[in-house]
């Protein structure tokens, strides 16, 4: 029975994106080949590269991006849906969109990756759109989507009700199956399925797609990030160039989103990389899906950073090199890549970099040769393949064409076989000796291999800080590392479920130790220490996060620099607060961003860095011994002064932490420099009790005395210098009012209220130059 279906897909934005387009337009198609009317939602905003807006559509309904704002909104249509008409202004675009999707039979959520935090107001917007549709009476089916990996505490509930509101659910690879299965383990319509746009660009009918064995299609996302950008397009640089000396091939650069009026985004990046090529390119505008998928399915090779050219290109057979920047896009392509058969076989751009020399590395050449002696073998398995993919995604559309003509007859869809994909076995496509040297980056062996880095995680009843933590390992570019997580006597069951939640994805690295007492932080470190076994060693406490190569990068420098027992990297101070729905940033800024290296001069007044800064080697520990738990709070500090009195200690520019703070939180999320003030400044004393001591027995106490009244004098100068500023502002400020209220005209009030506001401001600066000179620099 044909129904009437509002197809709600990211399409008709500013910035055009292929895959988004690619997804509602296969998704379309399928529908109305089955002989469902199709009305798309839409943004509205741009329709791409000489496009047009579709004759009939319905408006999405767009979330605002911060938090605050998306749960606010969300609330708000809650309250709507409830009978609260008055929840929103009446002009809110809420009610129209209710009005005109009670006039479909169905809602369709189409593909893609917006189920996630990243993009949490895409997953808000979803949830509201099954919300208004269930409230209406009608069925929801969520098709072709990935999930995750990134989801707060938060938005995982906001994903659990989305799933429950569906009827029917695709997810196009095992980690989303995975995790809808957590999350509704009783839900009767979660399906493995494929991406939606798969099929677009190939021939009609059984006919095979012919692909030229002298062009290469080269996709790479606008944002290189984690990468430094220079790094990214010299990586990408390298590896199209013995790409092209290796095989011929002529290179199209083909963009999948940029602006298609003021360009921008991949193809901004594309021109740059065309640029600097050595090899000839074409650098190719942003075009209608259909066209550019078209020119990736033609192409007998394919180097891509974004997803669908992945998708693309191994359904038409090409040889596909799939560079996931991030764990976001790890997750898809591995995903995708499974689905045609393919294990292993996307390679983190970040195993092509080495960031000692800011350029490719060493792995490019190994690579490329894999990929190019391989084609034929290569092609052939996805020429096979091909005809049991297309089949698979034909029958996941019968199957939701089913479901919506059941909901349509007001009946119950049967259940119907789960697809599973394509139901293709797993073959590796790299040897054994090119996955072991891309091991580091992928898990690509067994996960018994030694890691390089041990990382601690200090943690006491703060599970939703604590599962952002061990998501912030898994996202690191370097996988060989374990994770040892040090529960300080919390809540045991809290942190298992963290640990549960994510063991999959850890894949053997994660492992937790319960202490039954906590008797400081320094204890909890030492047991993480004995515990675990890599040569490298970093603290990683619950509240605080690194940059994706945190671990890259610090293992690398220490493999550069032998001489160098540690690391440390500048750091991002970041304040945020909690709120209901998840954690906010306030304010971000350097810390001592006037520091340049590592030396122990620095640090006698104060400890200059944080544990989430610093990698150190294991073996330091036998000479300057665990961390004190005689001191604590001010442990680590005291571990950072023996270490920088025996060795040297290297220095990495890039900010690659943040130490985050919430200086106004209290109990368990508060953090220890703010709630424990009192005890750091008691054991920052006793440690240079510790110090001093000693040496006044060997030198006595004259210097001491010495410095001690020359420091205070020097002080109550400057004190008193910071007063007379102090007093002078204030007259100034005083004058200025009895001038303010002596002025009869509005507008030499105004002049007289800006000048003013500029006094306060000098006087102000003067005020507080002299007080910075004046005063000791606060402690970190």
């Amino acid at each position: 029975m044909p129904v009437k279906v509002a197809l709600l897909c990211d399409v008709d934005q500013t910035v055009y994106h292929v895959g988004d387009e690619a997804i509602a337009t296969m998704s379309a198609r399928r529908l109305r080949a089955r002989g469902h009317e199709v009305v798309p939602l839409s943004r509205r905003e741009k329709y791409g590269p000489g496009g047009l807006a579709p004759q009939v559509s319905i408006p999405a309904l767009t979330f605002p991006w911060p938090l605050v704002d998306r749960a606010r909104y969300l609330a708000e249509i809650r309250r709507v849906l409830a009978g609260d008409r008055d929840a929103l202004p009446a002009e809110d675009k809420l009610f129209p969109i209710i009005e005109q999707l009670r006039a479909v039979d169905a809602v369709v959520i189409g593909g893609g990756g917006s189920l996630t935090s990243r993009y949490g107001w895409l997953l808000d917007e979803r949830l509201a759109t099954a919300l208004v549709a269930r409230a209406l009476g009608k069925p929801v089916v969520l098709s072709g989507q990935s999930l995750g990996p990134e989801l707060t505490p938060a938005d995982r509930e906001s994903m659990r009700e989305l799933l429950e509101l569906c009827t029917l659910v695709g997810l196009r690879d095992a980690h989303s199956v995975r995790t809808a299965r957590q999350l509704c383990p009783t839900h009767p319509g979660l399906v493995q399925t494929l991406d939606d746009a798969i099929g677009l660009g190939l021939p009609e009918g059984e006919e095979p797609p012919t692909l030229d064995r002298e062009l290469l299609s080269v996709t790479l996302g606008g944002d290189g990030d984690p990468l430094p950008h220079e790094d990214y397009v010299a990586v990408a640089c390298a590896v199209i160039e013995e790409i092209a000396e290796r095989t011929g091939a002529r290179v199209d650069l083909v963009p999948h989103m940029a602006d298609p009026d003021d360009g921008g985004g991949d193809l901004l990046l594309h021109q740059e990389v065309g640029a600097r090529l050595r090899c000839p390119a074409r650098v190719l505008p942003i075009e209608q899906d259909t066209v550019a998928a078209a020119r990736t399915t033609a192409a007998a090779w394919v180097l891509t950073t974004r997803f669908h050219p992945v998708v693309f290109g191994t359904s038409a057979g090409a040889s596909v090199l799939a560079l996931p920047l991030n764990r976001y896009g790890r997750s898809r392509m591995d995903g995708a890549l499974a689905n045609i058969g393919l294990a292993g076989s996307a390679v983190p751009a970040a195993a092509l970099w080495d960031p000692v020399s800011g350029g490719p590395s060493a792995l490019v050449g190994p690579v490329v040769d894999a990929l190019v002696t391989g084609h034929e073998a290569h092609s052939a398995q996805l020429a096979s393949a091909r005809p049991h993919l297309l089949a698979a995604a034909e029958s996941w559309w019968d199957r939701v064409s089913a479901t919506l003509a059941a909901a349509g007859r007001d009946a119950a869809p049967g259940a119907g076989a789960d697809p599973r994909g394509a139901g293709l076995d797993l073959v590796q496509r790299w040897d054994p000796a090119l996955r072991a040297r891309l091991a580091p980056w992928t898990r690509a062996v067994e996960s018994a291999a030694d890691p390089s880095a041990s990382i601690i995680m200090r943690t006491r009843d703060r599970p939703a800080m604590l599962d952002r933590a061990v998501q912030d390992v898994l996202a690191q570019t370097r996988q060989d590392w374990e994770l040892v997580i040090v529960d300080d006597a919390g809540d045991r069951d809290g942190v298992d479920e963290i640990a549960s939640r994510h063991a999959a994805e850890a894949d053997g690295r994660l492992r937790v130790i319960h202490r039954e007492t906590s008797v400081g932080m320094e204890a909890a470190s030492n047991h993480g220490l004995r515990e675990s076994t890599a040569p490298s060693v970093v603290i990683h406490d619950d509240d605080d996060t690194w940059h994706a190569t945190f671990l890259q990068e610090t293992l690398a420098h220490l493999a550069a620099h032998p001489e160098h027992e540690a690391v440390v990297v500048r750091t991002l101070i970041v304040h945020e607060h909690e709120t209901p729905t998840g954690l906010v940033e306030d304010e971000v800024f350097p810390s001592w961003p006037e520091l340049e290296g590592v030396r122990l001069v620095d640090y006698l007044a104060v400890n200059r860095h944080v544990p989430i800064s610093m990698l150190h080697r294991r073996r330091v520990h036998d000479d300057v011994g665990s961390y004190d738990e005689s001191l604590p709070v001010v442990g680590d500090y005291a571990f950072h002064l023996q270490l920088l009195q025996r060795y040297a200690v290297g220095f990495l520019p890039r900010p690659l932490a943040q130490w985050r703070q919430r200086p106004s939180a209290v109990g368990a999320s508060s953090n220890s420099m703010y709630a424990l003030s009192a005890g750091h400044r008691h054991y920052d004393a006793e440690l240079r009790e510790r110090y001093f001591r000693p040496w006044v027995q060997e030198h006595g106490i004259g210097l001491p005395m010495f410095l001690s009244q020359n420091t205070e004098t020097h002080v109550a100068r400057s004190e008193e210098r910071l007063l007379e500023e102090l007093r002078a502002l204030r007259a100034e400020v005083a004058q200025l009012h009895e001038r303010l209220d002596g002025t009869a005209s509005a507008g030499a009030g105004r002049d007289t209220a800006d000048r003013t506001e500029s006094f306060v401001r000098r006087a102000g600066r003067r005020a507080l130059g002299v007080g910075r000179r004046a005063l000791p620099r606060r402690e970190s």
